[in-house]
């Protein structure tokens, strides 16, 4: 008998991936673990009879001779599964997380970076020619949605944009995957939201900011990466690890979550005895008190090779300033020239510092900036005729610099938020740089593409 299998705790992309796999392999026998996400369990209260996944104790392990494992290849999540292993003669695994030291050994191993396991399977019908009744395709878009944030995560690949088309193709219904998208919470899980809102820690680890947030529970919260994802969404964090105590202390649960590609908590937590992916991971621990495992938490990202596009590698350097008592058309005339569409204004203290021409100044010691002249505002002072009158009577007071150690993403916010277009650059207190919303939009996207110039 072949039997396809699938993680403890099971989530939707799991679940789609099982029906997929049965679908590929026609004969195959679908089963579920006794665990599963309250998604999960939203689902199947109403398709269960559709999905028809059998129960571990509802299967002949001694008949078990062929064993489809998806979504997952880390032995420690399949120990539910033992005495089936102890009969299969081969073994097959579908799954997009990366390999750990706990990894079963297969027959056959179809492992690819992608946002989904449902999408691989997917892939794999479409090659042989299978089609998806509408109920089929709504389960799999639905578990490609969960998994890749309705295709919006940083780890959802073209493959999935193509699986989740060829779903749409087959028949899947968006209302219906939108209507299980959508978080529903139990009274437990908003207990737990309050707490951990109200219990979060911002650590730096090389100028990277990354939350902490700790909750308490009487018993085993399902479903607590939902709450996490929310508290990471309602702060606004690029990552957080959620440490969960619960069972009285004797057990504390880690969901860690991020949303940028230098911040991989399927790897730091797999360092800890859990797993996941880049984007997701969990770990859990018996006999431990919360303040143990956030202390090895922060132990763990010390010693990670954080690597984010920092501002000093994207920033302008030397600096060109202009002085705040040189007239707004010499301004125009510099700004043409640089081909900048605007540069700070130094103070008239740094004259004594910068000995370079007037208006063409370079030295990183002008550290005293009064403001910021754009061709914004010069358009407007020549609409009025006013040339004539000097740079500090037309500038931006209001001057917002950043560190060249921070985040590259930490400017891209900064300059959303105050809706300004360029961002002196200190180390300490010298100015060092100058980076722009030209340069930030360079990095996003393909210059070409966007056909911009190369305009500061």
């Amino acid at each position: 008998m072949r039997v396809i299998i699938t993680h403890a705790n099971a989530d939707l992309d799991a679940v789609a991936s099982l029906v997929c796999a049965r679908k590929l392999y026609g004969d195959a026998v679908c089963v579920r673990p006794r665990a599963v996400s309250l998604s999960t369990q939203r689902y199947l209260a109403l398709h269960k009879d559709r999905a028809g996944l059998l129960r571990v104790p509802e299967v002949d392990a001694a008949s078990v001779d062929e064993i489809v494992v998806v979504d997952v290849r880390n032995g420690r999540r399949l120990r539910e599964y033992t005495e089936f292993f102890k009969t299969a003669k081969r073994v097959i695994v579908y799954d997009h997380h990366p390999a750990s030291a706990d990894d079963i050994e297969a027959d056959e191993v179809n492992v690819e970076p992608v946002g989904s396991c449902a999408t691989l399977l997917c892939e794999r019908l479409q090659e042989a020619g299978i089609e998806l009744n509408e109920w089929e395709a709504t389960l799999a878009l639905l578990g490609i949605y969960s998994d890749t944030g309705s295709l919006s995560f940083d780890g959802t690949t073209p493959r999935d944009i193509d699986a989740a088309a060829y779903l749409l193709r087959m028949g899947a219904r968006l209302a219906v995957v939108n209507r299980y998208m959508r978080q529903r919470f139990t009274p437990e899980q908003f207990q737990l939201l309050t707490q951990m809102m109200g219990q979060l820690e911002e650590v730096s680890v090389d100028a990277v900011e990354i939350a902490i947030s700790t909750g308490h529970a009487a018993k085993f919260v399902q479903s607590a990466a939902g709450v996490v994802e929310d508290v990471m969404r309602l702060g606004g964090h690029d990552a957080i690890f959620g440490v969960i105590g619960f069972d009285q202390g004797k057990r504390v649960q880690v969901v860690g979550r991020s949303r940028v590609p230098y911040i991989n908590v399927g790897k730091i937590l797999a360092g800890m005895g859990g797993g996941g992916h880049a984007g997701a991971g969990a770990a859990s621990f018996k006999g431990r008190d919360e303040a143990s495992v956030i202390a090895e938490i922060k132990e763990a990202l010390n010693a990670s090779d954080l690597s984010p596009t920092r501002v000093s590698d994207l920033m302008s350097s030397p600096v060109q300033t202009i002085g705040r008592d040189v007239s707004l058309g010499e301004a125009k005339a510099l700004l043409e020239r640089w081909n900048f569409s605007g540069a700070p204004v130094r103070s008239a203290e740094s004259e004594e510092v910068c000995d370079a021409e007037v208006g063409d100044s370079s030295d990183v010691n002008c550290t005293i900036i009064d403001g910021i002249i754009s061709r914004r505002d010069i358009a407007r002072a020549e609409a009025g005729g006013n040339l004539h009158l000097p740079v500090a009577s037309h500038m931006s007071h209001e001057v917002v610099a950043i560190p060249q150690d921070e985040p590259i993403l930490d400017a891209f916010e900064l300059m959303t938020q105050r809706d300004i277009g360029r961002l002196p650059v200190r180390d300490g207190g010298r100015l060092v740089g100058i980076i722009t919303r030209s340069d930030i939009l360079r990095r996003m996207y393909n210059q070409e593409s966007l056909g911009l110039s190369e305009q500061k």
